[in-house]
């Protein structure tokens, strides 16, 4: 048998909206005053010094919070956005996505400007990536996206 309370926690980390003891009973086929003692526990584990969330209960549903203390620091952290793409990366990564694989010229053509240094740079950043050379005049080398992209 799985260990209950390791599932709960799991389930309500993972939730994106808050989970009821009714519907965690529901899922494990047990009585609620169960689920809820498991809950309870929970609870109280999480309100100790170490941890940096909490368990918060609104009537019957539970979810998981920053505890206040930590609230700041965590809004600081989050508001640190990774740098954005520019409209001419967005604009090279869409052409490359829909009629990859695709060359430098094709999506200069597209364009209507050189795109070289922009390719070269989705590239630096690991969203296209080479895929060989085409049979065309040239042998140019084509792109393709990446699974980061």
């Amino acid at each position: 048998m799985k260990n209950i309370t390791a599932l709960i926690e799991g389930i309500l980390f993972a939730a994106v909206e808050p989970v009821s003891s009714e519907q965690l009973s529901a899922f494990f086929g047990i009585e609620e005053d169960e689920v809820l003692t498991e809950l309870i526990a929970l609870q109280k584990t999480y309100e100790k010094e170490h941890h940096g969330v909490r368990l918060i209960r609104h009537d019957k549903d539970f979810r998981f919070s920053t505890k206040p203390e930590y609230g700041e620091d965590v809004a600081l952290f989050l508001a640190k956005k990774r740098p954005q793409l520019s409209n001419a990366a967005l604009e090279v990564l869409s052409i490359a996505a829909y009629n990859q694989p695709v060359t430098k010229p094709y999506i200069s053509q597209i364009r209507g400007v050189a795109s070289s240094e922009i390719v070269e740079a989705l590239e630096e950043k690991g969203l296209l990536q080479e895929d060989g050379r085409l049979d065309l005049p040239g042998r140019p080398m084509s792109y393709v996206t990446t699974d980061k992209f």
